[in-house]
Parts: structure tokens; sequence; C-alpha cells
């Protein structure tokens, strides 16, 4: 406890006053913290919250979660540091193993408190959101919903485009189903601690998830490579119905390249939502390839 007393004495000492008091109530869903945070010139941030009910308040202090592919990829640190919390009362709280992004403490009732989030290097910095546990369950269970959504409607595509290919005899839709594969087996990497459950026979997927979405990439930049140059280099059949497929497909993966270095230097540059639009438009990239597939023209009537 005497770093928490340290930092606490350091947080009074020091040329700035701590904030004032965020005032929560039972009811209370979520609240973006950052702009209520201040930063100390000994290192850190504090906050203050005032629990305005006559019973303790549950709350989670979250951040953005990890981008996947930038640590795939070795751009950022492969793990990060479990949060801890210090509070004015002389308690610390810390987050549980395997979650970095989150941590869980309590205001008692009708209590003023100030809390102390040690210093983050830089590359772990990022912005910060106060939740209910509630509110928190309620939006990675609709987060997991839509992403296993999104991931079965591209399984259906893949099917259908399978079946198209096979029955149009099109080696360039081979192609594009290959490349789709790996579009599918990254977004599912990216997604997979989302989808997955809490269950150890799945450890070793988790475990080796950073291989799978490094495979998965070169597939698919392998792959897209190969349409181009077929497309640059070769007489193929349907040639302007591909070179608007892979036009169409283009701009989409370059929206997702675009999303995904934005992630990178502003983690939270749109909100909740900013982990989720670099993979949006990979799901749609994958989506575009496979209606390509599906809709080609017969080789008999082109």
């Amino acid at each position: 406890m005497a770093f928490a007393c340290l930092a606490l004495a350091l947080m009074m000492g020091g040329p700035a006053s701590a904030s004032d008091p965020l005032r929560l109530k039972e009811g209370f869903r979520l609240l973006k913290l950052t702009p209520y945070m201040r930063a100390l010139e000994s290192g850190g941030h504090v906050f203050a919250v005032q629990n305005g009910s006559s019973q303790d308040l549950q709350l989670v202090l979250h951040r953005p979660p990890e981008n996947n592919l930038a640590i795939a990829l070795g751009l950022q640190p492969a793990s990060r540091p479990v949060l801890r919390l210090f509070s004015s009362d002389d308690r610390e709280f810390a987050g549980a193993p395997g979650a970095p992004e989150k941590l869980s403490f309590n205001v008692p009732a009708e209590q003023v408190q100030t809390f102390f989030l040690p210093q983050l290097v830089e590359a772990e910095a990022a912005d910060f959101y106060l939740w209910a546990p509630e509110a928190l369950t309620s939006y990675e269970g609709n987060r997991q919903t839509f992403h296993s959504a999104v991931l079965l409607l591209l399984l259906l595509l893949m099917l259908l485009a399978v079946g198209v290919g096979i029955m149009r005899r099109s080696r360039r839709a081979a192609y594009a189903v290959v490349m789709a594969v790996g579009l599918m087996v990254l977004l599912s990497s990216l997604w997979m601690r989302d989808i997955l459950p809490d269950n150890d026979q799945f450890e070793w997927l988790l475990v080796n998830r950073l291989d799978s979405i490094n495979a998965a990439l070169a597939i698919g930049v392998v792959m897209s490579l190969v349409a181009h140059l077929n497309l640059m280099t070769k007489q193929i059949v349907n040639r302007n119905y591909w070179t608007r497929v892979i036009i169409v497909s283009d701009v989409v993966l370059a929206a997702f390249a675009v999303f995904w270095v934005w992630q990178i230097y502003a983690p939270d540059f749109a909100g909740l939502i900013s982990a989720e639009l670099s993979e949006i438009a990979l799901a749609m990239t994958c989506g575009t390839v496979l209606l390509g597939v599906i809709f080609v023209p017969d080789r008999r009537s082109s």
C-alpha cells in the first residue's frame, strides 16, 4: 500500500487539484471517462466519483480492445499488463488475468472517492470508458451475436460460391474463393475471443490465433496479387465483369486499411465502434469477392 499512499500524496500535493467528482446513481450505464480524468505531473491519471445512491456502486473501467492484426505483424506489444487502480480509502483494484482491457471496482454508498490510475506507456494509453457491469455484459453479448451472424452469413455465401464456381467451371472463381477463405479465416481469428465460448477445449485456438492471422493474411494477399496479375497479363473470360469485381473489392479493402492504420494511432477515433470499422470493412471485402463468384456469368453466354 506504500505505492498507493505515495501516489495519493503526490496527487494531493501537486500543482493541480482533483477533478470535480462524477455524480453517479442507480441506472447508470455508460460514460466516456477520459474527459473527466486528469494527468499528474508525477505520472498517472486521477478521477473522482461520487456515489449518490444508498447502495454500493459497482463499476467497470474499460479501454478499447487490442489490435490483434497489429500485434500479429509486430507493430504493437503482444500483451498488455492488467489495469490497476488505487482509491483514496487505500484500496487497490486489479483486472482479472487474461482481460487486460477492463477492471471492476466499486464506490461505497453515499461517498466521494478519488481514484489513481498508474502511468501507462504510450503504446498502451487509450481512452477509457466507465460502465455499469450489466451494461457492459449486454454490449459484449450484442457484439458476440453480431460477429457470429456476420461469419454465418459469409459461410453461407462461401458454400453458395463454391457451388456456383463448380457449375460455371471458372478458374477465376476458384481463385476468388481461395482469397475469400483467407479473409474469412483472418476475420474469424480477429473475432476469436468474442465468438468462442470460454472453454478449455478452445484454448489452443486462442493461443495460436496470431499464427492463424499471419497465415490467413498471407493467403489473402497472395491470391489478391494473383487476381490482379491475371487481369493484367492474360486474356480471360468475362474480363469486364472481373475488372468491376476487383475494383469494388479494392475500394472496400482500402477502407479496411485506412481504418486499421487509424486505429493504431488513435485507438478511440470513432468511440466504441473504432475497433469494429476496419473489421466490418474486411467482412465487406470478403462478401464482395464471394458475391462476385456467385453472380459470375456463364462461360457459354460470354
